[in-house]
């Protein structure tokens, strides 16, 4: 599993040499966020159709999804970032892509089901959040995408219990100097794409051990 990329494509593919990945034999999932910020975009989504197994979708990549909707539907998008390199050509092939991220996801392995989704779950109980977020609330979706817009007590006590009915629930979006465990909730998003921090951190989700990597190394152009 891996937190934020944003655009961080090469220190990902480090990081996963370092960890000896092996395409063959092992999965790969991410908390969204794939693009923007960082200098390689364009690889880290050609990623969802050949190494990922599923990546739920983040904010930055849901805007990215609304760029590609406005301009095959002739409408405006502001042409100031990474899409600039690509052919228009390609316009339907990365809407497709994006478009097929979930909002949620649930990760099977031998020790229990590991929830996925990029700030936040909406409910304490992961089936009624999958359930919410099929049921296609835009506020649910949101927030799922974004986090909560205020942070009552109510929600400070339910983030700081685990989520029911997971193992783990492993989500991104909010920074962290380093890989965050609160119950059962781990946040994996240190920083990939900011000059100062660029830290993409990962987790093995398969083994006894919830095991996290960070790899702390400048991105190569």
């Amino acid at each position: 599993m891996v937190g934020d990329v944003h655009g961080c494509f090469r220190t990902l593919e480090r990081a996963l040499t370092e960890l000896q990945f092996d395409p063959a034999r092992d999965r790969l999932f991410g908390v969204g966020d794939l693009v923007n910020r960082g200098p390689h975009s364009i690889e880290a989504v050609d990623w969802l159709e050949r190494r990922f197994t599923a990546v739920t979708l983040g904010n930055h990549d849901r805007a990215a999804l609304n760029w590609f909707e406005a301009k095959l539907g002739g409408s405006h998008a502001r042409d100031d970032d990474w899409k600039d390199t690509l052919d228009p050509r390609d316009y339907p092939r990365w809407r497709t892509a994006l478009s097929q991220m979930p909002v949620a996801l649930t990760v099977e392995t031998p020790y229990g089901p590991v929830g996925v989704i990029h700030a936040e779950a909406p409910d304490p109980l992961w089936s009624r959040t999958v359930a919410r977020l099929e049921a296609g609330s835009e506020t649910d979706i949101d927030d799922a995408l974004l986090g909560f817009e205020e942070y009552t007590p109510a929600i400070r006590r339910m983030k700081s219990r685990p989520v029911q009915g997971l193992r783990a629930l492993v989500s991104g979006h909010f920074v962290v100097e380093e890989v965050e465990v609160t119950a059962n909730r781990w946040n994996l998003d240190t920083g990939a794409g900011f000059e100062n921090r660029n830290r993409v951190s990962l987790l093995e989700i398969n083994a006894r051990e919830l095991r996290p990597l960070t790899l702390d190394v400048r991105e190569l152009s």
